[in-house]
């Protein structure tokens, strides 16, 4: 096939787009598939024959096109709005999506206003030049949702059969099994992990508890279940994690453990949303004796009802205050609240260290709370009464920063966040690489990048807040006047409720030196905070008194 172009005067800086069929994700789960191969060939061949600029490939593997929140995709948009790429080529339309609404915004505007030409080769589109195949685009592209529609329909419909069947149609096997061979569908016993799915129920039903036994599969170095599957594939594990209560707990509430398989627990809402819906009990799919069972019904039901019994078994701490509030600055993780001795003396330790402590994760964090909750009060009462003086509050201001250096501190904040959502592109960019080399399975890199595009989307609404900082805030006044009704409310209280601290700190996050860094939702307090030298004493005396 042969492509012929006038348009040398224009340099274009191509990024060709390929997205894999969700229909083949099925039957190309662990390789590059043919047809994302295929597609590279087709457009490469244009670039060449073109003359055009070749800059970047976006790929995604595996993905609907119905949603355009895709890594590949977004990662293309990121790079126009970066001036990467001024030209889009893609196979045919479908490959860019089949919602025809978010499609036609695409090719008739964001594309246009952005000075980006679009390309689809097979349906001879191209916005370049003005000719009857572009007018049809947007009918092609319901075409190819009604397509979509009609393909979700059956798929659907096929998957309702096998689970009736009582067919595994899992994409991954669940822990203690492997697909057979000879039949994709039906479960095997994995002889090794089986061992450790008898070894938790015996422990359990001996009368160990689901932390205990977590504990004790770490500590003899039993591979959790997904690094255990990576290294069953011959994968690079990225995890090398610790076993969690949880992931115990599933296994003693997993009825597949017994020969019967449970499915159509979910449904999604559209077949354009990513959306999932919980399905009544009743409603499940149920098929018994479909595989080789590894622990017996008899077992399985003593333990299910034991978990039972423990749920909302759990001990109750007091309501304090500032319960939630208090983050470790070293690992990120909640601050605990718990009575530490015989005494009563309540103490604040790293929630990650008091579980994982043992395998030199983080550190203890320890301090007493009672004492940290006395000065927290003192330090808020100090601010407080610092902001009804107006006078104070004055000179205060009058310290403060003027409007350009705030503008100033704000753009650099936008730039690090832009920067970070750069880097965490880079990561799927790599987490693709390794898919495709085989490196990381599919499963994996759907979820670590599932996390990564959790950050993303954090940054960009980070961003967002910041822009809308800059532009200044018309609620100002309402606001000023919550605050100064909250401050009358919180200085005529002997003892604050949770509800009143809550509603002035955002967070307070402490250091293994017992450093305090405090953050509040109101920001005239928090630029009290910074400015007072108090507070800072506070925080170096906090550091001595506790631990």
């Amino acid at each position: 096939m042969s492509f012929n172009l006038n348009m040398n005067s224009i340099d274009y800086r191509v990024g060709i787009y390929i997205r894999l069929s969700k229909e083949d994700e099925e039957k190309e789960r662990y390789q590059e598939s043919e047809s994302i191969g295929n597609q590279r060939t087709l457009l490469m061949q244009y670039v060449k024959q073109n003359n055009l600029i070749f800059i970047d490939e976006y790929v995604d593997d595996g993905i609907s096109g119905t949603s355009f929140d895709r890594p590949g995709f977004n990662r293309m948009i990121d790079d126009i709005e970066k001036g990467k790429i001024n030209m889009v080529i893609t196979k045919d339309l479908s490959r860019l999506g089949r919602n025809y609404v978010q499609s036609g915004l695409y090719i008739e505007s964001y594309f246009p206003e952005h000075q980006v030409r679009f390309v689809a080769i097979l349906d001879n589109i191209d916005t370049a030049y003005d000719n009857s195949n572009n007018d049809i685009a947007p009918f092609k592209s319901i075409l190819n949702e009604m397509y979509a529609k009609d393909t979700s329909k059956k798929i659907s419909s096929v998957l309702k059969s096998k689970r009736e069947l009582g067919q595994y149609i899992g994409s991954t096997t669940p822990y203690g099994y492997q697909k057979d061979p000879k039949d994709k569908y039906h479960l095997i016993v994995d002889s090794e992990a089986a061992e450790v799915v008898k070894t938790i129920y015996k422990m359990y039903l001996k009368g160990y508890g689901t932390m205990q036994i977590a504990d004790y599969l770490s500590k003899n170095k039993v591979p959790i279940p997904s690094d255990y599957n990576h290294k069953k594939r011959g994968v690079r594990s990225l995890t090398y994690g610790l076993w969690a209560q949880s992931t115990v707990r599933f296994i003693l509430s997993n009825e597949i453990y017994t020969g019967t398989i449970v499915q159509g627990k979910r449904k999604k809402v559209s077949f354009k949303s990513k959306k999932f819906i919980d399905i009544p009990e009743e409603d499940w799919v149920r098929v018994e004796g479909m595989h080789e069972a590894i622990v017996s019904r008899s077992d399985f039901e003593k333990a299910r009802k034991m978990i039972e019994n423990t749920k909302g078994a759990r001990i109750v701490l007091n309501d304090y205050i500032f319960k939630s509030m208090i983050r470790c600055y070293e690992c990120g993780g909640y601050i605990g609240i718990t009575k530490k001795d015989k005494n009563g003396n309540i103490y604040g330790r790293c929630q990650r260290y008091a579980r994982y402590g043992k395998f030199d994760v983080c550190t203890s964090h320890n301090f007493n709370y009672e004492v940290f909750e006395k000065q927290m009060i003192d330090i808020l009462r100090q601010v407080c009464k610092i902001y009804k003086d107006r006078k104070k509050l004055e000179e205060i201001a009058k310290k403060a920063k003027s409007k350009e250096e705030q503008e100033m501190d704000i753009n650099k904040k936008i730039q690090t966040y832009k920067e970070q959502i750069e880097k965490e592109n880079r990561k799927l960019g790599i987490m693709y690489e390794d898919r495709l080399s085989g490196i990381i399975s599919i499963e994996e890199y759907k979820e670590n990048s599932e996390k990564i595009k959790e950050n993303i989307k954090m940054y960009k609404q980070n961003i967002e807040d910041l822009e809308i900082e800059l532009i200044g805030n018309k609620n100002q006044q309402p606001e000023t006047e919550k605050l100064e009704s909250l401050i009358d409310e919180f200085l005529n209280v002997e003892k604050p409720t949770k509800e009143i601290i809550r509603a002035f700190f955002e967070k307070i996050v402490i250091h293994e030196d017992k450093q305090l860094d405090v953050y509040f939702n109101f920001k005239p307090l928090q630029e009290i905070s910074e400015s007072l030298d108090k507070i800072v004493c506070a925080k170096k005396k906090y550091g001595e008194k506790v631990g």
